[in-house]
């Protein structure tokens, strides 16, 4: 491996443009990626609810469709744009009032049943139905197509329009913020780094990094969800960029007495020792993710995790290299760096080291008996209010009285289909019912029926009923209603009840269970990593408990913030901040140990350890510059709040690591000692 290294050196030229060149490659791959905006596809696709979602897109097209919501004056100005929008490429059919009723007919005349479901309030809207999915390139071009000739003052919603929106809103924001924090971490790192050369080197290792791993994605054909394309590059770059800078000062140290060659190797062998119990910490905490059932888990679990892999990669290889090559510049370019100074801190701690472990003690002790915070589960609460297509989502659920829409697909008799009718009709919170049994009279014949009408009901024996409930999706209402339908009718007939509410009522059950699990698998995976690389079974549970009171911190903040805790960041923050700032305590820990095995006395160890503190705050410091801008700025609140909990998260790690480990172990050092976790080298 050493002769390996060594050739790579002599020829670090080539390598440092073959790295170029994969940069160049990754860049493009990158932007070809494959991105999923439809969030409820992240869903499990055994619910029975999703799979009713389904049948009803495939079958009904519906959940592909769009609304245009507009001012309504002339009804035939209406009806010439929706056969204006029923033209364009793409759009299978538009839906208006005037394919139930003739609009030739003086409105007096008109059914005042079908008049209120479209006609309220001096608004009216249009359903646009398209051929493809809403990720189709042809749908994309339709939606386009039907921007352009709206006349002023309308609104065009929907899932498919929403998905569009967000797809130019998150491209701008993930190169936006991801630039940002960039320049914010290689500012950081150039009052850190006696070398201006060094910054730009390892940040430009990190990114290489990141488009390898974004790549591997586009090259696999993976599809990755919108909130994936946003996070995983500014997770990626704060949890592996201590990787590249614990090389460089090895690297920096072994210069000072070997050649560059050789300092390059010692430095290379010395750091994979060291950060392998790094990387393996915060690879088990993403590949507890894996787990979920919830899809947006799996997907960011598995690329994080390889993202992890490939940046632990390029800084035992590419970074050697190209430290190597620039050698004369970096090494000749030395100025001062700030240092922060830790004695006043570290003689406040050990002197107040009994007060501040029974501190711990108590807050150890509040993990088990502390409630669990409200969680929000409104899936559409993560998306921009501000964008277009956002707004007129809102106006037509107030207008229209569409807080919430609920569909029920199946097949059944039209007797039955009148029992379903019936028992909607008593509930409270139903404002409205739309479907062929509702709006056909039973004694129509059925050669009086329109075609369109019935295809728009039925196919291959399935129909549907479209109800609006004036509940909020996600509320206590709306989880008491669904518990009752199914009870009363999902039990009794061959139905399937579907939409946001239901998917919402679904998703706090399946992430409900999500969250227990994989906290538990996080857990004992980087228990069990602590564990083995300090053959001891009390450190581990030591340091994840001062972790998961740095978790707990971090998310009572949010509560008292926002008055709960949003389902994705509740899913995601216990596994990533454990994982990614475990590192701190194991490195003041590590140190400790050390110093011990060489036999001095706790104190001393202690003061040895206390002296890592500026490591593991540039780690902690790289994890908050990259993700603060996301976090602060963002329109997109998935990403927004899961961005902040990150770079807050890393500063409360910091805080409780550096307070609390080292009186920790001070205090516990007996006990340690009699165990026998700290083993001391034989004495000269």
């Amino acid at each position: 491996m050493k002769r390996i290294y060594l050739f790579c050196f002599r020829h670090s030229k080539i390598i440092a443009i073959l790295s170029l060149v994969l940069f160049i490659l990754s860049f493009y791959l990158s932007l070809n990626i494959k991105v999923n905006y439809d969030i409820y596809s992240l869903l499990p696709k055994n619910l029975p609810s999703v799979n009713a979602l389904n049948e009803l897109r495939s079958t009904f097209k519906l959940g592909e469709e769009a609304f245009i919501l507009l001012r309504f004056n002339n009804p035939y100005d209406v009806d010439s744009l929706k056969k204006k929008v029923s033209q364009i490429k793409g759009v299978s059919k538009v839906s208006w009032i005037s394919d139930f009723q003739d609009i030739f007919l003086p409105d007096y005349f008109w059914d005042q049943n079908i008049k209120d479901k479209f006609i309220k309030e001096g608004y009216t809207f249009l359903k646009v139905e398209f051929i493809e999915s809403s990720q189709s390139p042809l749908t994309k071009s339709a939606i386009k197509e039907i921007n352009l000739i709206l006349p002023k003052g309308s609104y065009f919603t929907g899932n498919a329009v929403i998905a569009q929106d967000l797809s130019n809103l998150t491209q701008r924001e993930t190169i936006r913020y991801l630039l940002i924090g960039s320049i914010l971490v290689i500012i950081f790192l150039f009052f850190l780094v006696p070398s201006m050369y060094v910054p730009v080197l390892i940040y430009y290792t990190i990114f290489l990094s990141i488009l390898i791993n974004t790549a591997i994605s586009t090259l696999l054909g993976q599809e990755i969800s919108f909130i994936s394309r946003m996070i995983v590059g500014i997770l990626q770059l704060g949890v592996t960029m201590d990787y590249a800078i614990f090389l460089y000062h090895r690297y920096e140290e072994e210069s000072k007495t070997k050649s560059k060659g050789e300092a390059g190797w010692e430095a290379v062998r010395t750091t994979a020792t060291s950060i392998v119990a790094s990387s393996a910490t915060t690879m088990a905490g993403f590949l507890a993710m894996t787990y979920m059932r919830f899809g947006l888990g799996k997907d960011l679990g598995f690329i994080l995790t390889r993202g992890v892999l490939v940046s632990f990669i390029s800084s035992l290889t590419i970074l050697p290299v190209l430290l190597y090559e620039f050698h004369h510049k970096w090494s000749s370019s030395k100025r001062w760096v700030l240092r922060i100074p830790g004695e006043k801190l570290f003689n406040f701690v050990i002197r107040w080291r009994p007060v501040i472990f029974v501190i711990f003690l108590i807050g150890a002790f509040s993990l088990f008996i502390i409630p669990k915070f409200p969680v929000d589960y409104k899936l559409l609460r993560g998306l921009p209010e501000n964008i277009p297509s956002m707004i007129g989502q809102r106006k037509l659920e107030d207008i229209f009285e569409k807080k919430s829409t609920i569909f029920v697909i199946g097949k059944e008799s039209p007797d039955n289909w009148q029992e379903i009718i019936k028992v909607l009709k008593k509930e409270p919170y139903v404002t409205g019912i739309m479907g062929y049994y509702e709006m056909v009279d039973l004694l129509l014949p059925d050669y009086m029926v329109p075609e369109s009408v019935k295809k728009s009901f039925f196919k291959d024996g399935v129909s549907y009923l479209s109800l609006d409930a004036n509940f909020s999706y996600g509320s206590p209402e709306s989880y008491d209603f669904i518990e009752r339908m199914r009870e009363k009718i999902e039990k009794r007939y061959n139905v399937t009840f579907t939409g946001i509410p239901v998917l919402n009522y679904d998703l706090k059950d399946v992430t409900t269970n999500d969250l227990n699990k994989i906290n538990v698998i996080s857990t004992i995976a980087i228990f069990m990593v602590v564990a083995f690389s300090f053959l001891s079974l009390p450190i581990p549970i030591l340091l994840v408990l001062v972790i998961e009171i740095a978790i707990t911190i971090n998310l009572l903040i949010d509560y008292l913030t926002y008055g709960f805790i949003f389902f994705s960041s509740n899913l995601f923050i216990g596994a990533i901040q454990l994982g990614a700032t475990i590192d701190y305590a194991v490195l003041l820990t590590s140190r400790y140990l050390e110093a011990k095995r060489k036999g001095f006395d706790r104190i001393t160890s202690a003061h040895f350890a206390f002296e890592g503190i500026n490591s593991i705050i540039i780690s902690a410091g790289t994890m908050f510059l990259i993700s603060f801008p996301l976090g602060i700025f963002s329109d997109i609140f998935m990403a927004k709040n899961l961005a902040m909990l990150v770079s807050r998260g890393a500063i409360i790690s910091v805080l409780f690591v550096t307070l609390l480990v080292v009186p920790i172990l001070v205090t516990l050092d007996s006990f340690l000692d009699k165990l026998g976790f700290i083993r001391k080298e034989e004495r000269r």
